[in-house]
Formats: C-alpha cells, sequence, structure tokens
C-alpha cells in the first residue's frame, strides 16, 4: 500500500480479465460486472468497490442505447 492507496501488480491487475476471458467457470455468463475475480457486489457509500445501482438499471441501460442509437443516425445522415 502506498499513501493509503492498494496498488496491484500486472498479474494481480490482468487477473480478472483473464478469467473472464479464459475461465469455463463464467462461460455463459454475460451482463455481470466483476472485481478481483469475483462477481462485484452493489456499491457501498464512500467505497471505491462494487457496481452502482444506475449501472444495472434496465431503464438507463435503455435510455443509453436510444441516446447511442439518436447520436449514430444524425451522424450518418
Amino acid at each position: 500500500m502506498l499513501w493509503g492507496v492498494s496498488i496491484k501488480s500486472i498479474e494481480q491487475g490482468a487477473a480478472t480479465s483473464v478469467l473472464l476471458a479464459a475461465s469455463p467457470l463464467v462461460e455463459g455468463v454475460s451482463g455481470r460486472y466483476f472485481e478481483d475475480c469475483q462477481l462485484a457486489g452493489p456499491t457501498q457509500p464512500g467505497f471505491r468497490r462494487g457496481v452502482a445501482a444506475y449501472a444495472i438499471d434496465p431503464e438507463n441501460a435503455l435510455r443509453l442505447w436510444r441516446v447511442s442509437q439518436n447520436m449514430l443516425n444524425e451522424e450518418t445522415a
């Protein structure tokens, strides 16, 4: 730990991406958030870990999809 900040090695930093890309343990798992090789739980106030409720809200996902479509339509028109 340096200045109160946890620092990961290159291997530790890559571990979750490698797990999700290559492990049969997560085969078929989609649309989930992971951190430190585990499914991320909901974020807690004052902590920088977990997934925020707005990030997994279906209404937000639909809104983002529509905004993205509108932006693409404007750029290709």
